[in-house]
């Protein structure tokens, strides 16, 4: 399948999937509002202080930054429900933060989530649809994307996604699923750096059968598309694998996904040749002659896995995951991320609680442009939480990370703690 090295449209262009989100709500969210249902709001705040001995992630040449920042953090989550028929729930966040010793770095951020259901008999629709407006400088963006420590000014980030999904039971041992994601990123204030806003959208279908009380097996197919208009790179990627999930016990379970892919790509407008070559051409350019402008394809094929371990008692959880899949990049390229987490979380007592996140990424560029994002990247993140009371709570986290660029063997090294006082009201709940 070649679908991005020809003139097809996307899978997913804007009139086709605001038409997708118009007709998927109306009928199917609006259809119970006359239902008597339970509505409630649960607004919180965080305010936090923050030490980071190195900000921007820069190698220890460049003169790291360390800074302390305070954060104030309103939360307000409203959900509503109507048992075994609908339910829907909206999060918002916003985040003010201001740094002491780093000039433009302030930032006042949004996060929004909507997300809503509706159930029949034997099919479960789902609408979510997430908007995020953040900075280089934002806790979230710089430690989880693969831009940490090549940004120097501030640069700001909005993130929209929507995806409608939709779950039929076809049989009592037997489920199909389907989804679509549509994902846009565009930057704003770039400065130093070329990086470039992208639609990334996709396509999955799966379906699963209980083989026995506690096996299940299934398969898994799916479809996707990257654009960056700005880099005029464009790939598409198709995904094929086996799922098999075991169920240990009531409390825990294994799941196991294996298969292939096939990814083709394609890069317009790259000087492929010279009208007249002479001794001076290098690197493909063309220094005494006029460039010959033309499409370069490429085509890459590799594995896919995913395996997951959760295990969850009144006391404790444990969830580890690891996997290899293609991800899209703001660099003009696709990318092949390994990676692997494990979440400990223990209910010590009644007020006082623990966790630890350990990750570890790989990213190699298959196709593209630039591979300046390649990197390897480790984080140790344990906080412990003390409940003050019914509505406070204090967290203490320390959060190392470990990153080496792999063009350049370029390390760095962060270490921040993170002091958060949390304060949750009651909820207000109301039936009608």
């Amino acid at each position: 399948m070649r679908f991005c090295c020809s003139k097809l449209p996307m899978i997913f262009n804007s009139t086709v999937l605001r038409g997708l989100v118009v007709v998927f709500s109306v009928s199917v969210f609006l259809t119970d509002v006359a239902i008597a249902a339970e509505w409630r709001a649960e607004p919180a705040l965080y305010m936090k202080a923050v030490y980071d001995d190195n900000v921007r992630m820069k190698v220890e040449q460049d003169n790291s930054e360390d800074s302390t920042s305070f954060v104030f953090e309103p939360l307000l989550g409203i959900s509503g429900e109507e048992l075994n028929v609908w339910d829907v729930s909206i999060d918002a966040r916003g985040r003010v933060t201001r740094y002491q010793d780093i000039e433009d770095a302030d930032n006042e951020n949004i996060f929004f989530d909507f997300n809503a259901g509706r159930k029949t008999e034997l099919s479960d629709w789902r609408l979510n649809t997430s908007y995020e407006r953040n900075t280089n400088f934002d806790t979230d963006y710089d430690t989880e994307s693969p831009l940490a420590g090549l940004l120097d000014d501030r640069t700001d980030r909005t993130t929209v996604t929507v995806i409608p999904s939709v779950n039929f039971t076809t049989s009592e041992i037997s489920q199909l699923s389907f989804s679509l994601i549509s994902t846009k990123v565009s930057y704003d204030e770039v400065t130093n750096l070329n990086i470039t806003g992208y639609d990334y959208d996709s396509v999955k279908l799966s379906s699963f059968w209980r083989v026995e009380n506690n096996h299940q097996l299934g398969f898994t197919a799916s479809y996707s598309e990257y654009g960056s208009p700005e880099t005029d790179f464009f790939w598409d990627n198709t995904e094929l694998s086996v799922d098999y999930t075991y169920t240990i016990d009531q409390s825990s379970k294994i799941s196991l996904s294996i298969g292939g892919r096939n990814l083709d790509s394609v890069a317009k407008n790259v000087i492929v040749a010279c009208e007249t070559p002479g001794e001076f051409e290098a690197l493909g350019e063309c220094l005494f002659s006029a460039p010959v402008l033309g499409d370069v394809k490429g085509e890459d094929s590799g594995t896919v896995t995913d395996i997951s371990y959760t295990s969850q008692s009144e006391i404790t959880s444990h969830t580890f995951r690891g996997g290899r899949t293609v991800i899209p990049s703001s660099f003009g390229s696709a990318q092949e991320q390994l990676k692997i987490s494990y979440i400990f979380s223990r209910q010590n007592t009644e007020r006082f609680s623990t966790r630890l996140i350990l990750d570890a990424s790989e990213t190699e560029t298959l196709s593209g442009i630039d591979s300046s994002s390649d990197r390897t990247r480790y984080r140790v993140e344990p906080s412990i939480r003390y409940r003050l009371n019914e509505n406070w709570s204090l967290d203490f986290l320390y959060r190392y990370i470990d990153q080496n660029k792999s063009n350049s063997d370029e390390d760095s090294i962060s270490n921040a703690v993170f002091l958060n006082l949390y304060l949750s009201w009651p909820k207000l709940a109301t039936t009608y």
